[in-house]
């Protein structure tokens, strides 16, 4: 018997809650996702249950990472969640996923319908923790997966899918209308499959990749040139040195480069000014 929704517990916007109300879709995203008999899949966000109750019987375990203790509480006083799942009261911001990973021995499997306001950030910490991560299905705001899934040229294209792109293959497997969650958000979500892989080149240092793709961005209507100038106090004369090894015009705006000219870039950068940001 399931729990009486007058008795649930109400979400909380500030930590950008919306439940998935509908099973059919929940049945949808399992079916998508790829996840075997055999797998322990970590869950961000279990909430309720919806996804969690629909997963657990296809997998051979489930560890679920929830912050609103209410919420465990609330599943335990009734129907539970099942033997095979556990529920740990934690912040999925503050998890190492290197830890669970250790702890398990594997390779990460991760779900989650997560947050909205937290999104690109958990997005940066599983990039961080590739090493550890085999691959995430994971529910966003539409305009997010949509930019996620952006390449170059495009208005969307910018740090998101770059940075994720530079170790990472993203694809779409479903949009779900806002009027099968509750409360109703006022947008569309998409759930997007993210596979970690080995990058196509390799950066010599990964941060340093990073702060110069965000410099980049961070002043996208400027040409590459001028947008970097300033980066870590390199000298402008390298940045020209560095584009021109890499067969890269000048004129070129953040947005027209693919993931290897900006791993180029940094790499060149990296050797020729002996740059530390760590």
């Amino acid at each position: 018997m399931r729990p009486k929704m007058a008795n649930r517990p109400q979400a909380r916007r500030s930590l950008g809650q919306n439940f998935l109300a509908h099973q059919g879709v929940c049945e949808s995203i399992i079916r998508l996702s790829g996840f075997n008999c055999g797998d322990t899949v970590i869950e961000l966000g279990p909430g309720l249950g919806a996804l969690t109750r629909t997963l657990a019987p296809r997998v051979k375990r489930v560890m679920g990472i929830e912050l609103d203790r209410r919420l465990i509480e609330y599943v335990e006083a009734n129907e539970g969640f099942g033997r095979n799942v556990e529920i740990r009261n934690q912040d999925m911001l503050d998890v190492s996923y290197g830890g669970i990973s250790r702890e398990l021995g594997t390779r990460l499997r991760i779900i989650g319908n997560l947050p909205y306001n937290i999104s690109s950030q958990i997005l940066f910490k599983l990039v961080d923790e590739r090493d550890f991560v085999d691959f995430a299905v994971l529910m966003f705001q539409k305009e997010v997966a949509d930019r996620l899934l952006s390449v170059p040229g495009t208005k969307d294209y910018g740090v998101l899918p770059v940075i994720v792109g530079y170790c990472a293959d993203i694809s779409r497997l479903l949009n779900i209308p806002p009027g099968l969650f509750r409360p109703k958000p006022k947008v569309v979500s998409t759930v997007v499959k993210i596979r970690f892989r080995p990058p196509g080149l390799q950066a010599l240092d990964f941060a340093f990749f990073s702060l110069l793709v965000k410099a980049a961005f961070g002043k996208r209507r400027k040409k590459l040139s001028n947008a970097l100038k300033g980066l870590a106090c390199i000298d402008e004369g390298l940045i020209y040195d560095a584009l021109s090894a890499c067969g890269i015009k000048e004129s070129l705006r953040a947005e027209e480069l693919a993931v290897d000219d900006f791993v180029c870039i940094a790499n060149r950068l990296c050797e020729t000014a002996r740059v530390n940001v760590l």
